[in-house]
């Protein structure tokens, strides 16, 4: 009877604390830093535009997205998914600049918690 009531008084103690863990849920975001290009930056048509950066979370990167689009249009250039499955990575992709382009290059990234930050920098080709 003894070995009874102490496993129910051990399985409640754990329970509880397992839902203070639950409450306790990561709410670091992702950090995004964007080496190149440099928001502002023109473009000659033909060449390359280097997309480079670090990200960084307190945890996990679930996951990546690196957009390109067209500013005047909104088309969608370029659709880049990651899954770094650590708490660091670095991204290096390439477009090549079309003439009369104005570029939106977007870095979105996730954490396990589903964290969402976004960077944004927008260049031109002339």
């Amino acid at each position: 009877m003894k070995a009874g009531y102490i496993l129910l008084i051990t399985a409640v103690v754990l329970a509880s604390c397992s839902k203070n863990k639950e409450s306790e849920r990561d709410k670091v975001f992702p950090v995004i830093t964007i080496n190149t290009p440099a928001s502002g930056q023109s473009f000659t048509a033909g060449q390359p535009i280097s997309i480079s950066g670090t990200i960084t979370d307190n945890e996990y990167i679930a996951e990546v997205h690196i957009h390109v689009s067209n500013n005047n249009t909104g088309a969608l250039l370029m659709d880049v998914h990651i899954y770094p499955g650590s708490n660091s990575t670095s991204f290096n992709e390439s477009i090549t600049a079309s003439n009369g382009i104005n570029y939106k290059i977007q870095v979105i990234a996730k954490d396990r918690a589903v964290n969402e930050s976004r960077s944004v920098v927008e260049v031109s080709c002339n």
